[in-house]
């Protein structure tokens, strides 16, 4: 591998234009005053100090800026993983918070392992497999569950459930025990975060929001619960503490953290990179990610993807290059060297207004919308997803959207479209008949089927066939069969051809195959299939087929 390949943006760097530094340092500072708040937030979203936070964002923003492939792609603590990894550790911690911070560290080692060997593996491909609605379900279900779990912090009342709709049932039945001072720096906090993001999306409207309920708590002399002291925030080299039976413990949710950071990713990265014009390698994102979580483990930190809110501001404001990320990274450490004791006083009501913002921002309504306009299958799927993610845990609901999505893929497969083709009248071609310029020849059946042909679809293929056998006016003498839209064939449909063969042979009816690409010829010939059907009855298009069956009926 090169180093052009390999280390993308320092070779870019190396061709750095003096135009691109103001946006980038721009850039760099607005997601700096992003990444402070968010890094807090999210740190006690999965049970965390805020200096677990600080300790993850460090660790990870300069090991992307170095293998990453997206010049934009906001990286740090994100509440999805955050949340999954709390319900992964807080089990095994037993309550102890040193246990809790070395398992989730540990966490972070294991996801970094995961990516490392899947990005070595080139397994990048793998983000293709989450469907548009299990992302809309999933993701919406993440934002539910990130307005549930903060309805404690936000208003004072105590809520001691695990999910959704106990949360809320717990607070229904509880609001007489609401603290007026928390819910107002709450919901002033959260007002002054929408208003920004509406009206003035360029300002870093968590940090006004957090900075404006600071100065209230301390003018007004409120008494609130407050983030408290920073300790060790900046990332210092140790070896997690933990057993091996806890590492095996804890590897399924590994897996899990891995696959949504990596989705999360991805996904966010192509989103910008398209609009921006230039392109990101699934597979070196997978390195980058396995990297970042492993240096991450072995800072203290816990697991990190990125944050959608930080990735598109960059884009928003011109930045060309990771350079926009090192200066968030020297400005987190200069605010945290500088500033440590004024975070400590930042009211936990306005942490909880910036987790509930982030809710608000990622529950896919308009997604959910278009998809509703287009399929009800999907809009379904999406709505179970969402609905096991906010019933069960994030990565059980993932585990059942993909499982869902598995049915509908196969069954989609297995009762796949097929037509009946006519010639298409002023067309070279043929087409369905159910085009009004179609037209079938008397004695031929031309049929097509779209989907490969494999176990779970060859005898639906034989009883369709059989169908338009029946259906069709006049008394076939001859089939052909178009096979462009079956890419495949494995062996149970080949032993369904070769009855079908048989059945046609039976009935006088002579059989024809057309446009089988090379795969499935060569199965055909390996197969004997072949052979029984005779070399002259594969033609390369409909139209041969058609033109062999019509000298045949002249011959005749």
């Amino acid at each position: 591998m090169t180093a052009a390949r390999s280390l993308p943006d320092l070779v870019r760097l190396g061709e750095y234009r003096r135009a691109w530094l103001r946006p980038d340092l721009l850039a760099g500072l607005t997601v700096a005053a992003m990444l402070v708040p968010q890094a807090m937030a999210y740190a006690e979203l999965g049970g965390l100090p805020p200096s677990a936070g600080f300790r993850a964002a460090l660790t990870a923003l300069p090991v992307y800026a170095l293998l990453g492939t997206s010049r934009h792609l906001g990286i740090g603590p994100e509440p999805g993983t955050a949340v999954l990894s709390a319900l992964a550790v807080a089990p095994l911690a037993a309550g102890d918070p040193d246990r809790y911070l070395a398992l989730m560290a540990a966490l972070a080692g294991l996801v970094g392992l995961i990516a490392l060997l899947a990005g070595v593996l080139r397994l990048g491909f793998v983000a293709d497999l989450l469907s548009k609605p299990v992302l809309v379900g999933y993701i919406t279900g993440v934002g539910l569950t990130l307005l549930s779990s903060q309805l404690r912090a936000f208003t004072g009342v105590p809520i001691d459930a695990e999910s959704f709709f106990p949360r809320f049932a717990q607070f229904f039945t509880r609001l007489d025990e609401i603290d007026g001072a928390t819910t107002a720096i709450g919901f002033a906090t959260l007002v002054v975060i929408l208003a920004l993001r509406r009206y003035r999306p360029q300002l870093p409207g968590a940090l006004i929001g957090l900075a404006g309920a600071l100065v209230a708590v301390a003018v007004l002399d409120l008494d609130v619960a407050v983030v408290g002291s920073i300790e060790a925030a900046l990332p210092t080299p140790d070896v997690p503490g933990v057993a091996l039976d806890d590492l095996v413990e804890l590897l399924p949710a590994a897996a899990g953290v891995a696959l949504i950071g990596y989705t999360d990713n991805i996904l966010t990265a192509r989103s910008i990179a398209s609009r921006e014009q230039y392109e990101i390698d699934a597979d070196r994102e997978l390195l980058a990610l396995g990297a970042m979580n492993a240096v991450g483990g072995l800072g203290g930190g816990f697991p990190v993807s990125s944050s959608a809110s930080r990735s598109f501001v960059p884009a928003t404001l011109g930045s060309r290059s990771q350079l926009s990320s090192v200066v968030t990274l020297l400005a987190t450490v200069v605010t945290l060297l500088v500033g440590r004791s004024l975070l400590a006083e930042i009211p936990r009501a306005g942490l909880a207004a910036v987790i509930v913002a982030a809710a608000f921002a990622v529950i896919d309504l308009q997604g959910f919308r278009r998809l509703a306009s287009i399929s009800g299958t999907e809009t379904l799927l999406a709505a179970a997803t969402a609905l096991a993610v906010i019933t069960t845990d994030l990565l059980v609901g993932v585990l059942v959207a993909l499982a869902l999505s598995v049915v509908i893929t196969v069954s989609r497969v297995a009762r796949p479209h097929d037509a009946v083709l006519g010639e298409g009248e002023g067309l070279d071609g043929w087409i369905s008949l159910d085009d009004p310029r179609a037209a079938s020849l008397p004695g031929l059946l031309v049929y097509r089927f779209d989907a490969p042909l494999f176990f779970a679809n060859a005898e639906y293929f034989r009883e369709r066939l059989a169908t338009a056998l029946e259906d069709n006016p006049g008394e076939e003498t001859h089939v052909v069969l178009d096979f462009e839209g079956i890419g495949s064939i494995d062996t149970t449909a080949v032993d369904h051809l070769d009855e079908l063969f048989t059945d046609m042979d039976r009935q006088g009816i002579t059989l024809s195959v057309a446009r089988a690409n090379e795969k499935v010829t060569a199965v055909l010939v390996r197969s004997g299939l072949t052979d029984r059907l005779g070399p002259d009855r594969i033609f390369p298009t409909i139209n041969a087929a058609v033109a062999d069956f019509r000298r045949r009926q002249d011959e005749a």
